[in-house]
């Protein structure tokens, strides 16, 4: 296009718009000009292309991007967690009993919203399934096909697996204690629920002050006791409410030293707590008892005597140390019991018994009465000194009962003209609850209980006294 001067352009500009159609056809033809060329010197962007051409272009942009994209890395997807086999999961669930191995809630219901019938449980691995650093013990040596096996596995609830997994808590769950804790768990679901349903077992408690001390004996301690003894059964407390009473509560009473009538009072406790399960037992609601107890002997061997032999009965003693205190020992020393004649006497009439088990009575610290006249027989363990772990295990206790049983067939041979035999025992509880339970009512003499106070023995309570 010719270039003309500013004076000559600003005439021409003038004499267009004086005439339209002159106007008119010089702007169709600067259209025309414009439409010729592929680019205008300074524009920025390409002209717009012809409306046919418009989706073509769209398409090829398109297919530039998307192999544009394909050339640029991507980062690669996490691989989805492999689910566990349908054979595993119903493996974990029945050895778990439907339940979380650490806090026992139940897994196949839930009632915090209404009562829904469905599974809440989830699949804990013990060493995490993946081998990556942020899985969950996951650089224990475990090969990773071994990593979804049901050994492997802890049937949890969402709250226990969240604090398993954290990694403030790691240090202390680590896969030997969730290995040790899964394995005695899934044994107990399984003793447990091994059990025949008619193996059941009445609680009896009773717990009275020595020296000033008293123990507690929880429900918790008498389902464990029961349930581990070596004829298993389930505990049930139907002499109480609320399961958190004990059955024969003597505590009030205080002891013998300052309650002129605390004897008396045992008695009557005794009676009167004993008419439920006399009750139970002549209903045939009661079929087997699991008697627990923690008192002064004479009173555990009135105990004993008055609960009497109708129905089956365990006795259970506690021990001094153990995380277990009610739990008879399996693995404990076998232990014989012998009986020797302490004192050969004169009046055939006269006998004392003296049991040193638990600790040593000696011939000088009986009352004055027990003198020369008296016939003493005593009985002790075999192989050791008395002691309070003498007798740890039921073998021990049936040990004691056989010896105890040929004193009394002995004297009752022997010595049938006395009127009683003063009896002086140091044994542990089991052993005196044993005492008055195997004498025989009405054919075997009178048995008198002793007590120490706090030194020197005086008489206590009777036995089998004539009616």
């Amino acid at each position: 296009m010719p270039v003309h001067p500013p004076a000559t352009r600003v005439a021409s500009a003038a004499a267009l718009i004086a005439h339209p159609a002159t106007l008119g056809r010089a702007v169709a033809a600067l259209l025309r000009r414009l439409g010729s060329h592929g680019r205008v010197a300074g524009r920025r962007h390409a002209p717009y292309p012809p409306p046919g051409a418009l989706f073509q272009s769209h398409h090829s942009t398109s297919l530039s991007m998307k192999n544009t994209e394909e050339l640029v890395a991507k980062p690669p997807k996490k691989t989805q967690r492999q689910k566990p086999k349908p054979e595993v999961v119903r493996a974990i669930y029945a050895r778990a009993a439907g339940r979380c191995l650490l806090c026992s809630k139940e897994l196949t219901m839930s009632r915090e919203l209404g009562e829904y019938a469905f599974n809440i449980g989830e699949m804990a691995h013990i060493v995490g399934q993946s081998l990556d650093k942020t899985s969950p013990r996951s650089d224990f040596e475990l090969p990773k096909e071994l990593r979804d096996e049901a050994d492997n596995f802890l049937l949890l609830c969402s709250g226990c697996h969240s604090i398993i997994d954290a990694g403030a808590t790691r240090k202390d769950f680590t896969v030997q204690w969730l290995r040790d804790w899964k394995r005695d768990r899934e044994a107990h679901i399984a003793h447990v629920t091994g059990l025949p349903q008619s193996h059941r077992t009445c609680i009896v408690r009773l717990v009275g002050l020595i020296r000033g001390q008293a123990v507690q004996i929880t429900t918790s301690e008498c389902n464990s006791a029961t349930l581990h003894h070596s004829t298993p059964r389930f505990a049930f407390f139907p002499l109480v409410y609320g399961r958190q009473e004990v059955e024969v509560d003597l505590t009030r009473l205080g002891e013998p030293e300052h309650n002129p009538q605390y004897w008396t009072s045992v008695q009557y406790q005794v009676q009167t707590a004993l008419t439920q399960i006399r009750t139970g037992i002549e209903r045939g609601e009661l079929d087997h008892l699991s008697v627990f107890g923690f008192a002064r002997i004479p009173v555990l061997a009135y105990f004993g005597f008055a609960l009497g032999n109708k129905v089956a009965t365990t006795l259970f003693q506690r021990r001094r140390t153990d995380d277990k205190p009610w739990h008879w020992l399996t693995a404990a020393e076998p232990r014989g019991f012998e009986w020797v004649c302490l004192q050969k006497g004169t009046d055939a009439q006269c006998v004392a018994l003296v049991l040193n088990i638990s600790g040593t009575i000696q011939l000088a610290e009986l009352p004055t009465p027990i003198d020369e006249r008296y016939y003493v027989v005593g009985i002790k363990p075999i192989g050791c000194d008395p002691q309070p772990d003498a007798l740890l295990s039921e073998a021990c206790l049936q040990a004691f009962r056989q010896c105890y049983r040929q004193v009394l067939a002995h004297l009752e041979a022997h010595y049938k003209l006395a009127r009683a035999v003063h009896l002086f025992a140091a044994v542990p509880a089991g052993v005196a609850l044993l005492l008055g339970a195997d004498l025989l009512p009405d054919v075997q003499p009178e048995m008198i209980l002793y007590d120490r106070q706090p030194r020197e023995f005086s008489p206590a309570l009777r036995l089998n006294s004539p009616r």
